[in-house]
């Protein structure tokens, strides 16, 4: 599957009533099945960052379903993705993180190169000598590519070039500059919930309505761009609309005052804007209640995010007022996401919990741009067997984590019909459309 160079939306794909069958794609574990051979082997996904495997020797394991993929730095610095399992009695040869001269079996002892190549096998006398040659032993791999940080893998030996799977969504994510940021932080958890389920709720505002009621004090909701690129999606707030609230909640002036602790409050905590940021803004909000009526909270903010960048050394003359308050947030097909910030940018990532389809394992990567020359920070990674172990998850994804296991336990009910997708659906809906032709062969 590929990605057209077109956006397409259609406002007239409303549901003309419960969509059949798809209720069950979160609870169904023959459905699980599916993914498990006709959607994962097929797709191309992240399996980790590049600052988890910098030096030759370092590897990575990534995991999807039931299979483990080792992602290594060979000696001479390219990288390889092989298939994480010992040709003998196919043993797990790795786990986790690490950094290595070779891969042995913690079993029977043969061993590999650092590019798939066999090193050694223990008494060859004993075996069938064709059996045994280099030739037959090399560890099978997948593909392998990096794009903006992120190391992606496809199973598939026939699959097109990353480039081309990514399409458009490559060069308008890489406008905010994501292919310059480090990652800092990877924080990992389990939801309980379809993983589908899960990345459902960051295609859509839909539900800030019900889900984030605090965020229509800064968000003006209504207007919502969204649009589809192939099998990959886009929404975006209206330019303008942050920094504005929401005409749901019938107010008739805006308190500044409010407005701004509301968006600091919300934002800080999401790790979207940096700590300078907020820093500033929160020793302005006294200044920000005498400004003039014709002056948006929303410009005085974007002006305070370029000061502070030009303090730092970096660049945000490229950017508008839109760009540097909320970007484009995209999702890549199958299951990442990247809310864009210019000068951060966040990105989640959705997985089923091994076989367990009705548990995802979200991983947020919080990424940041530094100025050139600086000293960046190493990559520190948390995990927590529950989410609520931590609290720096902040409201917006603390309230999100608390509604999805509730989600999941509705979409069982006997009495749920299906998805009624309208408009703002409309990423949702091109999401599953996806899913099924990759199902469908």
């Amino acid at each position: 599957m590929t990605s057209t160079a077109e956006p397409k939306t259609d406002p007239h794909r409303f549901s003309r009533g419960p969509e059949a069958g798809i209720a069950e794609r979160y609870t169904s574990p023959e459905f699980a099945r599916l993914e498990n051979e006709r959607l994962w082997p097929k797709v191309w996904q992240v399996a980790c960052r590049v600052e988890e495997v910098v030096e030759p020797g370092d590897f990575c394991e990534y995991t999807i379903a039931d299979q483990s993929i080792l992602v290594v730095r060979t000696r001479t610095g390219a990288l390889k993705a092989l298939f994480n399992a010992c040709q003998h009695r196919g043993m797990r040869l790795k786990e986790g993180r690490g950094s290595c001269a070779e891969i042995r079996c913690p079993s029977h002892a043969w061993a590999w190169h650092l590019d798939g190549s066999l090193k050694e096998v223990i008494d060859p006398q004993g075996f069938d000598q064709a059996a045994v040659a280099p030739d037959s032993l090399r560890l099978p791999e997948c593909k392998v590519e990096e794009w903006a940080g992120f190391v992606f893998i496809n199973m598939d030996p026939e699959a097109v070039p990353l480039a081309e799977y990514l399409g458009e969504v490559g060069t308008r994510v890489e406008r905010n500059g994501i292919q310059n940021m480090a990652c800092t932080r990877v924080r990992s958890t389990i939801i309980k919930a379809n993983w589908k389920l899960c990345h459902e709720a960051f295609i859509e505002t839909y539900h800030a309505i019900g889900t984030h009621p605090q965020a229509l004090r800064y968000l003006d909701d209504t207007g919502m761009i969204y649009e589809q690129y192939g099998d990959h999606g886009m929404h975006r707030i209206k330019p303008g609309n942050m920094g504005t609230p929401s005409p749901r909640l019938g107010m008739d002036g805006t308190d500044r005052r409010d407005l701004l602790e509301a968006l600091m409050g919300d934002l800080a905590e999401a790790d979207l804007f940096n700590e300078a940021d907020v820093a500033m803004a929160n020793t302005l909000i006294e200044t920000v209640l005498e400004l003039p009526e014709d002056v948006t909270v929303g410009s005085f903010f974007a002006g305070l995010r370029r000061q502070q960048a030009d303090a730092e050394g970096i660049d945000l003359s490229a950017f508008s007022d839109a760009d540097l308050l909320a970007g484009e947030l995209w999702n890549l097909f199958p299951n990442l996401t990247i809310p864009c910030n210019a000068g951060n940018a966040l990105s989640f990532r959705f997985r089923p919990n091994g076989l367990n389809h009705e548990e995802c394992i979200f991983d947020a990567y919080y990424l940041k741009l530094f100025p050139a020359g600086a000293d960046i920070p190493g990559m520190e990674q948390e995990f927590y067997q529950e989410w609520h172990e931590t609290k720096a998850w902040g409201t917006i994804l603390t309230q999100d984590f608390t509604n999805l296991p509730k989600w999941q336990a509705g979409v069982h009910s006997r009495g749920y019909r299906g998805p009624v997708w309208g408009f703002p659906d409309g990423n949702v809906s091109n999401f599953h459309r996806a899913i099924s032709d990759y199902l469908a062969k």
